[in-house]
């Protein structure tokens, strides 16, 4: 979800207020609750797979 957001067009507009989700993020989602949640899995995962999506994670928020 982190990365569709980030490489979206409209990544710019999106605002929590005027998201007309349902408020679930299992269902609908949140770009910014997705990038907690992927902070969260990279604190559990062992050092060289943390690095690894580490790296991944810190290029899309470059990009952010």
């Amino acid at each position: 979800m982190w990365r569709e957001f980030v490489r979206g067009p409209y990544r710019s507009l999106w605002s929590e207020q005027d998201y007309g989700g349902c408020g679930v993020w299992q269902c609908c989602g949140s770009p910014f609750e997705a990038r907690e949640f992927l902070d969260a899995v990279i604190h559990g995962m062992s050092r060289r797979r943390a690095r690894e999506l580490r790296f991944l994670v810190d290029r899309l928020d470059h990009s952010y």
